[in-house]
């Protein structure tokens, strides 16, 4: 009896796999370091948009009542 022979795919699907995996990672860790850096200037932009629209109030608590 004769083997039977691998098929030229079936001999490279492992190849395949591996390669289109390593595409996917490296287009998901792109994609996620664009959002991350986005979400940073938005962050940014947000914290000094706030600072820039209304005096900052600021309450001192003592320990002391005021004089009446």
């Amino acid at each position: 009896m004769s083997q039977p022979s691998t098929l030229r795919f079936a001999a490279h699907e492992s190849t395949v796999r591996r390669v289109a995996a390593g595409l996917a990672l490296a287009l998901s860790l792109g994609l996620m370091a664009g959002l991350d850096h986005v979400a940073d200037r938005q962050y940014d932009e947000a914290w000094l948009a706030q600072s820039d629209n209304a005096p900052t109030q600021v309450v001192v608590i003592t320990a002391k009542r005021p004089a009446a």
